[in-house]
């Protein structure tokens, strides 16, 4: 009895490839998913960010999207997916601001300007972009793409601090200590301020925070 052959999933640049054959064969209806994709992202923060992630449904997104939730499946898989994805972008516009300034400020002018960025952005109610960054971190659905967003920050700062001070990341661990202890300057500072709002200003908590942890980190530079 013959067997039946088994089929072989395409490896990754082949499916590469035919994706980018089939952006250059149908460039609008390519436009279009992409449309929709942002679409569902868009409304997924709102949602994650007013509602929680457990009481936001696929169905929800999709009906706020204006899309058929078949489709909404076509795009992501899951909620999960939609969060994990919504943290890569976020690691991957950090990432594309590193770059942009990297040779022309040093890693903590562009620290400073990050985190006092964040701090104006907070004061806006109606940023949902802010919202759901605040709500990674309380909502325990959340925890899982928090930590994803946590390490890819740290990840980036690390790689800048390197290229400052020419570390070796293989052979030296100096570059993602102070990363982590940057990072952990912010979550401490906004802590500060979510506890007590009427109290503490974000951005003079950020501040404070900033200038403590830029005179550590360099000493812990001087010290590598």
């Amino acid at each position: 009895m013959a067997k039946t052959p088994k089929t072989e999933k395409p490896d990754a640049a082949l499916a590469a490839s035919s994706e980018a054959a089939a952006e250059l064969k149908y460039p609008r209806r390519t436009e279009r998913r992409k449309r929709t994709r942002l679409k569902i992202l868009d409304v997924a923060v709102r949602q994650f960010s007013k509602s929680g992630f457990s009481a936001t449904t696929m169905q929800s997104i999709a009906d706020e999207a204006d899309v058929h939730v078949t489709t909404l499946f076509m795009h992501f898989s899951s909620k999960n997916e939609l969060a994990t994805q919504l943290v890569a972008e976020g690691v991957g516009r950090l990432q594309e601001r590193a770059w942009a300034a990297r040779g022309t400020k040093t890693f903590f002018e562009f620290f400073r300007e990050e985190a006092l960025a964040y701090a104006a952005v907070k004061r806006s109610v109606t940023q949902t972009d802010a919202a759901f960054w605040t709500n990674l971190r309380k909502d325990q659905d959340l925890a899982f793409a928090w930590t994803t967003y946590e390490h890819g920050q740290k990840n980036v700062y690390a790689e800048y601090i390197a290229a400052d001070h020419r570390i070796d990341r293989t052979s030296s661990y100096i570059a993602d200590l102070v990363a982590a202890l940057v990072v952990e300057s912010l979550i401490l500072a906004h802590e500060r301020w979510a506890s007590a709002p009427a109290k503490y200003k974000l951005a003079d908590e950020i501040e404070k925070a900033v200038d403590l942890t830029e005179r550590s980190a360099r000493q812990i530079l001087a010290a590598a």
